[in-house]
């Protein structure tokens, strides 16, 4: 009974979702994104997910898909995606950006995650090998669901694949698991994000985890400058509204409303461990 209930809900809240999320003032007119076009792309998006098994939600590629909406068509840049599993997301993600205009790169080995070093902490909870889609699977799904005509493979490990890259970015979601894999997509793309790009990651309950975008020592280290922060990550509890912020933009998003509550437990930390220079570097996902 229960699992109907919960089935019956995300089902019967789709159409709201679609409509909270996707209803913003600053969506460029020149994607011409009538109503009728943003429920199309929405409950494509959310069929996506039902026939292609991925970790995230619809709900997460609807907001990446508002921001990318929201980008002047004229801003340089790419998408990327850092970890694709069965290419779930990456088909979603590719329907906005044949909107929009952009190329999706997709980055993985295609083999799974990697063995994960001691010092890892998120290590213990992953096999090697776990979340693997081949890549025939991969680019079968997108081009059964998504658009192929967009997406670009680059396939190997992080740490071999991004250094070689200086393309811009305009958006990465990052979808990798492990600290190590977090930490060399970050330190890798950060670098080729554009003045006003976005990084969105998907594991947003793991505070530790959340903590590398609020550590001071990590972003003082690496890029000389204060953290970023993370909306949405590691702090709130969605408790049926949504907001995609920033607060400073929240007139210009009428049906969103910041009302989340959060939370933390005496036995909870948030502090980043992870530096490869102390521990050696390692093979990354």
């Amino acid at each position: 009974m229960q699992r109907f209930f919960m089935k019956a809900y995300h089902v019967l809240t789709v159409p709201v979702s679609i409509v909270f999320i996707l209803s913003s003032y600053r969506i460029h007119p020149a994607y011409r994104m009538s109503w009728p076009r943003r429920l199309w792309l929405g409950l494509r998006m959310f069929r996506n997910k039902v026939m292609i098994q991925t970790g995230t939600s619809y709900k997460t590629h609807l907001a990446m898909a508002a921001k990318l909406l929201e980008m002047p068509p004229e801003m340089v840049g790419d998408v990327v995606e850092c970890g694709t599993w069965k290419g779930g997301s990456a088909a979603n993600l590719s329907l906005i950006c044949e909107i929009v205009g952009r190329k999706l790169i997709i980055y993985d080995s295609f083999q799974g995650l990697p063995a994960a070093v001691p010092e890892d902490r998120e290590g213990k909870h992953y096999n090697v090998g776990d979340y693997r889609g081949s890549y025939t699977e991969v680019r079968a799904n997108i081009a059964r669901w998504g658009a192929m005509e967009c997406c670009e493979f680059v396939q190997g490990w992080f740490d071999e694949t991004l250094p070689k890259d200086r393309r811009p970015v305009v958006l990465a979601f990052v979808d990798v698991d492990l600290e190590a894999s977090l930490d060399t997509c970050v330190r890798n793309l950060w670098p080729r994000l554009e003045s006003k790009g976005y990084i969105f990651i998907d594991e947003v309950v793991g505070v530790d985890y959340c903590a590398l975008f609020f550590s001071e020592r990590y972003w003082q280290q690496y890029f000389q400058r204060r953290p970023p922060g993370l909306i949405g990550a590691g702090m709130g509890l969605a408790l049926g509204d949504y907001y995609i912020g920033p607060w400073e933009e929240r007139h210009d998003h009428p049906l969103q409303h910041a009302v989340a509550g959060a939370y933390t437990r005496k036995d909870m930390t948030g502090v980043w461990t992870y530096f490869p220079e102390n521990a050696g570097v390692p093979k990354a996902l």
